[in-house]
């Protein structure tokens, strides 16, 4: 289970510095208290009063630390002396150990604790780079965040329910909990201004359009995809910066249409999805300028047969599907190809 980052109102954070604080200094207070107390009841009961101030006070600090730590050496004792030993001992080390107990509570307490993985989890977010964002961990944010994270790719969620997140932690992901519609705290706390992408999948589209917007603000270069309800929505995620938009109930009769039409085309593409041995995907052959220049038949991928090119989309958007073997690269191209799934994607293309 990965831990969650929980974004919280200031409030909240202020009160629970404040308390930690108060019982640091109870705690702190107590001790000192003793010890003084102790100390100048020694003083007054006439112990190393032959000796010089400084030396005595020293010497009474060092019997108080001999009761409260149960050591007990202290010499000859006087009546007097011995009575205020006992009250030392009877409440004085009571008072210390509840300091102490007060101190451990707060190293290993929950709030402390609490604090420690939040630091440690803020400091993963802020490293992470090039990864994906999912906004609404439901049935659709699940499915996605499953089906990527077989590619190897980074992921964090946000989402604002607390079994939600709960589920997504469990399965492995990085989770802010909050509203990912609250300003524009809980994106920034995802790192989406150095985010490869970014999936709304929350259940109504106010909030996926909240979210494109601000995301396409902070990062104008990210590949944003929206979940619309509503066929109407389209036209405003598309406004507020989303790059591609789902609609469910297109995408169902699309798939109620092809099992009627093309029954084995669609379980291709279900085992694909589902199994995981193969998966498609695309390469951008900017990021492997070695290709320039090159065929297809150059590709190693074609040499030791571990994957099958389907399309080469050019800049301009057209695609050539099943491209001949002497078809030249140009780093402006994106490969489609169908690969294993552990197919390492940063390996030499040639």
């Amino acid at each position: 289970m990965m831990p969650r980052y929980i974004i919280e109102p200031e409030r909240v954070i202020q009160d629970q510095n404040r308390r930690l604080k108060r019982q640091l200094a109870v705690a702190g207070s107590t001790l000192f208290g003793v010890t003084i107390i102790s100390t100048v009841g020694f003083q007054l009961t006439g112990k190393y009063a032959h000796e010089p101030t400084f030396d005595a006070v020293i010497n009474c600090l060092w019997d108080t630390l001999n009761l409260v730590s149960t050591v007990g050496n202290l010499g000859e004792l006087t009546t007097g002396q011995k009575i205020w030993g006992m009250a030392v001992i009877t409440i004085g080390l009571g008072a210390v150990l509840y300091g102490f107990s007060i101190m451990q509570s707060l190293i290993h307490g929950n709030d402390m604790h609490k604090q420690r993985e939040q630091k440690k989890m803020k400091s993963t977010l802020d490293t992470m780079k090039n990864h994906i964002v999912i906004c609404g961990y439901g049935r659709v944010g699940r499915r996605a965040a499953n089906v990527i994270a077989k590619s190897g790719i980074n992921i964090i969620v946000i989402e604002k329910n607390a079994n939600a997140a709960e589920e997504a932690s469990s399965d492995g992901f990085l989770v802010v909990e909050a509203d990912a519609t609250d300003s524009d705290t809980p994106l920034k706390h995802t790192g989406i201004e150095k985010a490869a992408g970014m999936i709304a999948s929350m259940p109504d589209d106010a909030s996926n359009v909240y979210v494109c917007m601000v995301a396409r603000e902070l990062n104008a270069s990210a590949k944003i995809i929206a979940l619309g309800e509503r066929e109407p929505s389209r036209l405003w995620l598309h406004r507020a910066g989303a790059n591609d938009i789902v609609v469910p109930g297109e995408s169902a009769a699309n798939q109620l249409a092809s099992l009627l039409t093309a029954p084995h085309l669609h379980e291709f593409f279900t085992q694909i999805a589902c199994q995981g041995e193969h998966t498609i995907i695309e390469i951008p052959l900017s990021d492997h300028p070695e290709v320039e220049g090159h065929m297809l038949t150059d590709l190693t991928i074609h040499q030791q047969h571990t994957g099958v090119v389907i399309s080469i989309r050019e800049q301009n958007g057209k695609h050539h599907f099943n491209p001949p073997s002497d078809r030249l690269l140009h780093k402006g191209d994106s490969l489609l190809m169908l690969v294993p799934t552990d197919f390492d994607r940063s390996m030499k293309l040639i």
